[in-house]
C-alpha cells in the first residue's frame, strides 16, 4: 500500500469516528464495551445494529481525557467453555505448538489452560446420621392409654436438629458439654409436641368414692 492509500484510508477512518461520535452525540447511537474472548474469533466482530430502543451500536468506551478507544475485542489468550468456538481454541493451540508459544504470552495461556488437568468435583459431605426417639405425651390411665410421640434427630456442629416421623423440621437445640443428645432431642420433640396440642382436651384423674 502506497503511502498515499495509506493516508486516504485514515481520512476514510477519521470520518467515520467522526460521524459515529455525533450520533452517539445526538442519541442515535451508542458505545457498547468490547467482547472479550479467549482466542480470536473466526468472523470479525460487526458493528451498526440496533439496540431495543433503536439506537445504532458501536464498540468503545470514553476515556477520561475525553478520548475514544474503539477496541472491539479484548483476546484473553485463555479459552473458557461456553464463550470460545471449539474450533478456534483447537487452532490457537495447534498453532502455538508449531510455533513455539513460550515467545508469546497469549498463546502459553491457552496451550496451559488446555492441558491443565481438570480437577475433580468436590465430595457431597456426608449426611449426619439420624436416630430414632421417642417421648411419652400422656401417661396412661384407666380410662386412656396414653400417647407418646416419635421423631428423630443428628447432632451437627455442636446443634442437636430434632424433626418429626416423617423427618420435618421442629427445630435445633444447642448441645453443652456433657449433654446427652438424645435427652437434649426428648426435651425439644415433647416441647413442640405439647406447644401444639396446647388445646387439646385435659386428662383428670379418674373420681374417687369415700
Amino acid at each position: 500500500m502506497s503511502p498515499n492509500d495509506k493516508e486516504a484510508l485514515a481520512r476514510l477512518e477519521e470520518e467515520k469516528e467522526r460521524r459515529i461520535l455525533e450520533k452517539v452525540a445526538a442519541g442515535q447511537a451508542v458505545f457498547i464495551p468490547p467482547i472479550v474472548v479467549g482466542v480470536e474469533p473466526d468472523a470479525p466482530v460487526t458493528e451498526g445494529q440496533r439496540d431495543a430502543s433503536g439506537r445504532e451500536m458501536y464498540y468503545g468506551t470514553v476515556k477520561r481525557d475525553g478520548m475514544v478507544d474503539r477496541t472491539d475485542t479484548i483476546i484473553t489468550g485463555v479459552p473458557r467453555a461456553g464463550r470460545d468456538a471449539e474450533d478456534a481454541v483447537e487452532r490457537l493451540v495447534a498453532r502455538a505448538k508449531q510455533t513455539g508459544y513460550p515467545s508469546d504470552p497469549l498463546q502459553a495461556k491457552a496451550v496451559k489452560a488446555r492441558e491443565a488437568p481438570v480437577p475433580p468435583p468436590p465430595e457431597p459431605e456426608p449426611e449426619p446420621e439420624s436416630k430414632r426417639v421417642r417421648v411419652t405425651i400422656e401417661l396412661p390411665t384407666d380410662n386412656n392409654l396414653g400417647s407418646v410421640a416419635d421423631g428423630y434427630y443428628f447432632v451437627q456442629d455442636e446443634m442437636v436438629y430434632v424433626s418429626d416421623a416423617l423427618k420435618r423440621p421442629l427445630g435445633r437445640l444447642a448441645l453443652n458439654p456433657g449433654d446427652n443428645p438424645e435427652i437434649v432431642a426428648r426435651r425439644l420433640l415433647k416441647a413442640k409436641h405439647c406447644s401444639n396440642n396446647f388445646y387439646r382436651k385435659l386428662q383428670y384423674p379418674p373420681k374417687s368414692i369415700h
